[in-house]
């Protein structure tokens, strides 16, 4: 995936991360925390779950809060608890 004006250079960074939900109540929301060598607050970054997430579970977000660490916020928009399995990310980050 390449974004508008970043066809000459691609992403500043790319790659896979291990991801694994903690159990998320009925109809909330959880940060998890990766951490991602090279990552700045100041870069765009897009995920993308490689495989099928539990029914109900929905990445809302993905930003970097503070150096080195990707943030992915996901949400259960189910009405009853689920715990994620543990799964591999494929992330891309623009400056």
């Amino acid at each position: 995936m390449l974004l508008a004006g970043d066809a000459v250079t691609g992403p500043a960074l790319q790659g896979t991360v291990s991801v694994d939900p903690p159990s998320i109540a009925k109809a909330s929301t959880s940060n998890v925390d990766v951490s991602v060598s090279g990552l700045l607050t100041s870069y765009k970054v897009y995920v993308e779950c490689q495989s099928d997430l539990e029914n109900g579970l929905v990445c809302i977000g993905a930003y970097c809060p503070v150096n080195g660490t990707l943030r992915l916020r996901i949400a259960n928009w189910s009405s009853s608890a689920i715990n994620g399995a543990l799964r591999t990310w494929a992330y891309q980050a623009y400056d």
